[in-house]
């Protein structure tokens, strides 16, 4: 792993890339030595890199909870705990760098009320955080009830009046934070009811209000600092957008949020914005977009994804996604990242070796993603057609990187519903279709309900594409990335029992949706080719013999050939037909254009019906 993305500590701040990332799955890992990334957005350097950003969980122990240092504090709200942090910051972040957070007040930095496991020097420690790699985080519940007060007023109001509190002592709230956004400011405070008494004179004018927790937003620009409580004044952070500061006796901790630089005289912690520019084009830093990223699940190496994408300054290497769109639909700071992608990614030019032009109204479309599911499709035709329903099928003269791109594209005439194999294919033709064609669908989609409800009793690879409400595994699979890219793979953690995506089926050895459709009889292609060649060349004599008409009345040649394809094609179902058809184009077995086109139309005729009633 190049480790790019753990050259950011900031979005003003790069530093040089480590030459090692080491992905932390067990305290073994821990052993090695390091320095230990517990976030994205804040860090510190060095030559190995310990990656504890995916070390997430939550084990309950009845009085206290076990957190494994990667786990954000959003996930931790649900739980009255002592302490906790800024929602964004991961457990073991916030203990490593001292924040500030809820409890500050009463406690201190989060680090004084909390138990770390961890390794320091090759050995393992349990107790408070005296340094080294926190491998576990263990908080204390508060049982007791608390009650939460605020007081909206100006930002100088509410400096004053905290102020004057800790000058005649120290008020024995558990919790005091002032939340400023905009021109609004509210002074917050909790404590347990059973000091209400205590606090009676201080509570005057404050009304309840629920509990409260922070994030930092989707801002560009965050400052992360300390300054002493009785050197507070407004001037200091009159231009931050948003503020949040824990309030303790002698000092403050702040978190100032803006999207413009702002020059900030305080005392700021190393992995701060600062004036300069931002780097990496509105990315936050969050690595949203990494946990759902399966570019760099394929490639097993984080860089792969949007958020290495920004931090390196565009390399083209890591855009060659397949434009999937998760990022955009996690990432908070509304980057439009798949557009971004599709401007800088080189995808394959892989294009079809096959043409076939046998339209109806609902057609199925294959296109360079599909190209190898033909016997797929000609299944699905089988299964609709006993369905009552008739099916077209028509090829896509584009390259796989003009469909991915989202190049235009062009159907027959009277093609108004297009019906795809694979999910990808959907998410595609979805933005490129033309306006003649009413909508795209899913074959899986548009199957029986009973018949769905069948293979969604199985565990179901969803993969990463498909986009319709389902339970299932989303991970990818990598079957498509791998024909979109041609970069090496991981393995994939994909482990279902059916999958919606044909392409993941041959990969993973697992059924697809359309292996479990009942068997569709559909005869002998070979025979087929070999039925209708013996039938032309029985009629071989005729058929010379009526060329003496060409020029004179070359209609008499033409009915002859529909008759004996006409009566050859009826009662034959539509699969059969067009596995016949294709095979003839594979082995190149019509020499005579005439006889080609005739066949072609014929076949038309027997799909050009929606339905059979």
């Amino acid at each position: 792993m190049a480790g790019i993305i753990f050259s950011a500590v900031s979005r003003t701040r790069r530093i040089d890339p480590p030459k090692q990332v080491i992905k932390v799955t067990g305290i073994q890992d821990l052993m090695r030595g390091g320095t230990p990334r517990y976030e994205y957005f804040r860090g510190e350097q060095g030559d190995t890199i310990l990656d504890l950003t995916d070390q997430r969980g939550i084990e309950d122990l009845g009085d206290r909870v076990r957190v494994l240092p990667g786990t954000p504090w959003a996930d931790l709200l649900k739980y009255n705990l002592e302490v906790f942090g800024l929602e964004d910051t991961a457990v073991g972040g916030s203990v490593h760098f001292e924040d500030g957070g809820f409890g500050f007040n009463e406690f201190g930095p989060i680090r004084k009320r909390v138990e770390v496991e961890g390794v320091i020097n090759g050995q393992e420690y349990r107790g408070p955080f005296r340094g080294g790699v926190i491998s576990a985080v263990i908080i204390r519940k508060d049982p007791r009830p608390l009650s939460y007060m605020k007081l909206d007023r100006s930002f100088d109001f509410v400096l004053n009046r905290v102020k004057y509190w800790f000058s005649t002592g120290i008020p024995p709230f558990r919790d005091i934070t002032i939340w400023k956004k905009g021109n609004s400011t509210s002074l917050l405070v909790a404590f347990p009811l059973s000091r209400q008494e205590l606090l009676k004179d201080k509570l005057e004018e404050m009304s309840p209000t629920r509990p409260y927790s922070f994030s930092m937003g989707n801002y560009r620009f965050r400052y992360f600092g300390s300054v002493k409580t009785m050197d507070l004044d407004s001037p200091m952070f009159s231009e931050a957008e948003e503020l949040i500061l824990f309030v303790r006796k002698d000092i403050t901790k702040f978190v100032a949020l803006s999207n413009k630089p702002l020059n900030l005289s305080l005392t700021l912690d190393p992995f701060s914005d600062t004036s300069s520019q931002d780097l990496f084009s509105g990315c936050i830093l969050c690595g949203k977009c990494v946990n759902v990223c399966p570019h760099a699940s394929q490639r097993g190496d984080k860089d792969y994804s949007p958020m290495g994408f920004f931090v390196s300054g565009m390399q083209k290497e890591y855009a060659n996604c397949h434009l999937c769109g998760k990022c955009d639909e996690v990432c908070p700071a509304s980057l439009n990242i798949v557009s971004k992608l599709r401007e800088k990614a080189t995808f394959r030019k892989i294009s079809l070796d096959i043409s076939l032009s046998l339209p109806s109204r609902k057609s199925l479309v294959i296109t360079p993603i599909s190209r190898e599911l033909v016997e797929n499709a000609i299944k699905i035709i089988g299964f609709f057609y006993r369905q009552g329903i008739k099916l077209g099928i028509i090829t896509l003269n584009v390259s796989l990187d003009e469909l991915i791109r989202g190049s235009e594209l062009n159907v027959p005439e009277g093609v108004e519903e297009l019906y795809v194999l694979t999910p990808e294919e959907r998410l595609y033709l979805l933005s490129s279709k033309p306006k003649t064609v009413t909508d795209v669908y899913f074959l899986f989609d548009v199957l029986p309900s009973g018949v769905r409800s069948k293979i969604l009793s199985k565990r179901v690879h969803k993969t990463c594409m498909y986009k319709g409400t389902m339970n299932g595994d989303e991970k990818c699979s990598f079957a498509f990335l791998e024909m979109l890219n041609g970069e090496p793979s991981t393995r994939s953690e994909v482990s279902s029992q059916v999958t919606l995506c044909p392409l993941a089926s041959k990969k993973l050895g697992i059924p697809s949706y359309i292996d479990e459709l009942e068997e569709v009889k559909v005869e002998d292609a070979d025979k087929l080719v070999e039925e209708i060649s013996g039938l032309l060349t029985k009629n071989k004599a005729i058929l010379e013999d009526l060329t003496w008409y060409d020029g004179l009345d070359d209609s008499i040649r033409a009915e002859f050939i529909r008759g004996l394809l006409r009566n050859y094609i009826f009662g034959k179902d539509p699969a059969t037909t067009i596995k016949m058809y294709v095979k003839l184009l594979q082995e190149n077995a019509l020499e005579d254009n005439e006889i080609k086109s005739i066949l072609v139309e014929e076949i038309k005729k027997a799909i050009s019906a929606d339905s059979l009633g």
